[in-house]
This record gives C-alpha cells, sequence and structure tokens, in this order.
C-alpha cells in the first residue's frame, strides 16, 4: 500500500504533479530532438553509404580497365616480338593500298593483276573486298571461249586491300609484273 499512498499524495499535491509532468514533457523533447537528429543523421550516413558504393564500383570498373589495358600492352608487345622473329618488323616493311573497283581487265591482263596480290615470303594482301567474275553470262570464269569469231569478253575485277612487301635492307623488292597498280 506504499505505492498507493505515494500516488495519493501527488493527486493531492498540484505543485508536485504538475513538476513531474513538466519534467516528462522535457524528457520526452529532448528524446524527439535527439530522435530527430538521429534519423537525419542515418540519412546522411545511408547517402554517403550510396556515394561510398557508387565509387567502388567506378574505381573497380576503372581498375578492370586498367588491367585490360596492361593484357592489351603485353599481348601487343608478344605479338611484335614474335613478329620480329619471323622477320617482320614494321621497319622491314612497305604498304600500298589497292583500289579497283568492278574495273575491266582483259584474261591476259587479270593474271599478272592477281599475281601481285598472291602471297610469297616478300609480300602480303590484306584483302577488304575481292571479286572476279566474267561479264559475259556465256563464259566461264576458269574456262576460255572457244568461239574463235570474236574477241573473250572481260573479267569484271574489284579488289581493295593493302599490300604489304618488304623494304628492308635484305628484302627481295616487289618483282614487276607488269600491271600499273593505282
Amino acid at each position: 500500500m506504499h505505492a498507493s499512498s505515494l500516488f495519493q499524495q501527488l493527486r493531492d499535491s498540484r505543485r508536485a504533479s504538475l513538476l513531474l509532468f513538466a519534467a516528462t514533457l522535457t524528457a520526452l523533447v529532448i528524446a524527439a530532438a535527439w530522435f530527430v537528429n538521429a534519423r537525419s543523421g542515418l540519412a546522411e550516413a545511408y547517402a554517403r553509404l550510396g556515394d561510398s558504393n557508387r565509387l567502388l564500383a567506378e574505381t573497380q570498373v576503372l581498375e578492370q580497365e586498367a588491367r585490360l589495358r596492361v593484357e592489351y600492352a603485353e599481348s601487343a608487345r608478344q605479338l611484335l616480338q614474335a613478329a620480329r622473329l619471323q622477320g617482320l618488323s614494321p621497319e622491314d616493311w612497305g604498304e600500298r593500298l589497292i583500289s579497283l573497283r568492278q574495273t575491266q581487265v582483259s584474261r591476259e591482263e587479270a593474271l599478272p593483276l592477281l599475281a601481285t596480290v598472291l602471297r610469297s615470303h616478300d609480300r602480303m594482301f590484306g584483302a577488304e573486298a575481292f571479286e572476279l567474275s566474267v561479264t559475259n553470262p556465256d563464259e566461264g570464269l576458269f574456262h576460255v571461249p572457244t568461239v574463235t569469231d570474236r574477241q573473250a569478253a572481260p573479267l569484271s575485277v574489284t579488289l581493295r586491300g593493302s599490300l604489304l612487301f618488304k623494304t628492308g635492307r635484305d628484302a627481295a623488292f616487289m618483282p614487276d609484273t607488269g600491271v600499273d597498280l593505282p
């Protein structure tokens, strides 16, 4: 009954009740202020965490790009070393661009033209486009027409690409095939 007598006294004492109410209200205001402050701090922490995660992801992407560049550079170095061991050092080779678009040539001119792009130890051709066709539907590409009253129709040649040829001190220069390339 001791607790009930305490409540009885508090109820009877208006001043004590007001003090208890004021203390409780003050504690509640302080707790609310702390809660609002803590909640805004939590929001800021989440924002910083998001920024940190974004920066981490960007850094990981940059690191991966850097690793790929290192691997690419190492691969290029190894390729250049292997090319030099095979006698393909860039300073010993020249390049000539060839571009013939649907040019008509006789069958006699076609053979030396095609011989210029034939791969050998001293030249290589990297074709971007290659087409060889007949202009007369009655003739075959690999068979000379047997008609004797007229000449064979010309062939249509499309040839585009890079012709690499040795130019170094010990190179055998490109042989003259009798065809003037553009």
